[in-house]
């Protein structure tokens, strides 16, 4: 199976509407989270290789296709310009090391 054969981004519309988020998806390493992480309502996190690149919080009124967009453009700033965005628990939300996560 080819990688883009495995995730969730099928339709091309939605691959050229966020194209760092369908190339995150592509890499075997790159993992997105989306949803409910209390005490967060709203939560979007993208990670690869282990590293964090995007931690957001869904903002009051923003709608799911503009919380894809501001991760979309936030994973093009961690892969192209280094930059790493943090919203969650003031910047200092961190990934636990790979032997203490759950494994599923």
């Amino acid at each position: 199976m080819r990688p883009s054969d495995t995730n969730t981004m099928t339709d091309p519309k939605d691959k050229d509407r966020w194209p760092h988020i369908a190339a995150l998806l592509d890499s075997p390493e790159g993992h997105i989270t989306l949803g409910h992480m209390p005490p967060i309502e709203g939560a979007a996190i993208a990670v690869d290789h282990q590293a964090l690149l995007v931690s957001l919080v869904r903002r009051p009124n923003e709608s799911f296709p503009e919380l894809l967009q501001r991760l979309d453009e936030a994973i093009g700033k961690a892969v192209h310009e280094g930059t790493i965005t943090n919203e969650i628990n003031g910047g200092r939300f961190r990934l636990a090391p790979s032997g203490i996560r759950k494994k599923r």
